[in-house]
């Protein structure tokens, strides 16, 4: 009967040691998320944004895909691959502060732009 217990009580060490592990591991700073064809409408929503160096930009596709998102001057930032789906998103981490301008580039022509300040 002790080793039936005691069995039960390392497997609850062990979870617990997981669970806090889990709970101090990595962060990741989820500062905003931005619409890509919010409304029906070829804009980001909202196009401009302030965040924190190392925080991440959620993009989400809402109406009127495909879209993308590429970072003037900032390839390793750009997201430049479409879109095609209602609801697909990705994510993207600013590094450093500094003004990011943006814009989908199948609508930059009809003014999809955007502005990130990384602070």
């Amino acid at each position: 009967m002790k080793i039936f217990k005691l069995k039960y009580l390392l497997q609850a060490w062990w979870l617990f040691a997981i669970m806090f592990a889990i709970a101090l591991g990595p962060k990741v700073a989820y500062a905003a998320e931005v619409t890509m064809g919010s409304g029906g409408n070829l804009i980001f929503e909202p196009n401009e944004i302030t965040i924190s160096a190392g925080d991440t930009v959620t993009f989400k596709n809402g109406e009127l895909p495909p879209h993308n998102m590429v970072v003037t001057d900032h390839p390793e930032l750009s997201h430049s691959d479409l879109a095609f789906m209602g609801g697909e998103s990705f994510e993207v981490t600013f590094p450093e502060s500094g003004d990011y301008e943006f814009q989908c580039e199948p609508h930059a022509g009809a003014g999809m732009k955007g502005v990130i300040h990384v602070e």
